[in-house]
């Protein structure tokens, strides 16, 4: 199972909805937020929460999405193998991100980044791995370009940031197809 920690704004409820809709298509998946666990099926893959939900974080696998509040503390999360997701385009949050003593997969449209757009469309988009990404199975997904497409428009950081979930997750094969 894999934890996946949501560090949004609450005004940031559209990115969290839109990430759980696009995982949900993929995976039996548990949500706790507000301090509200909603569970729909048994045996989740994953549990999806916000950072305002817990005051500590104990996880075997877990994904920290930093979408716009600065990194949790490390003291904060007590995860065995952990990795953070970061909208490089926030600068002030991929500064502070050693904070948090995560590896860190960028996403954003600049070449340093781990996953970034190669281009998009209305309804596709070519997501760009940039640098070999070590998955929680210890397998290895190499850089490559995967094209995908969509039913309805999705936010360049969403798509990026559940392009690096199913990665991490061992399951970049679900990207090709329809998201």
């Amino acid at each position: 199972m894999i934890v996946v920690i949501v560090a949004a704004k609450k005004q940031n409820k559209d990115f969290i909805s839109e990430l759980v809709r696009l995982l949900e298509k993929h995976f039996i998946t548990v949500r706790a937020y507000g301090g509200v666990l909603s569970v729909k099926k048994s045996n989740p893959a994953m549990i999806i929460c916000d950072t305002q939900s817990f005051d500590t974080v104990k996880a075997e696998n877990a994904i920290v999405i930093y979408k716009d509040i600065l990194p949790i503390p490390q003291r904060l999360l007590d995860i065995r193998h952990g990795v953070a997701i970061v909208d490089s385009s926030n600068y002030q949050l991929s500064q502070a991100l050693s904070d948090t003593g995560l590896p860190a997969i960028t996403c954003g449209l600049h070449s340093r980044d781990t996953i970034t757009l190669t281009s998009m469309g209305v309804d596709s988009a070519v997501i760009g791995i940039q640098r070999a990404i070590v998955n929680f199975d210890g397998s290895i997904t190499e850089p490559q370009e995967l094209p995908i497409n969509f039913t309805k428009s999705i936010d360049r950081f969403t798509l990026m940031t559940a392009a690096a979930i199913l990665i991490l997750s061992g399951n970049s094969h679900l990207l090709k197809g329809k998201m």
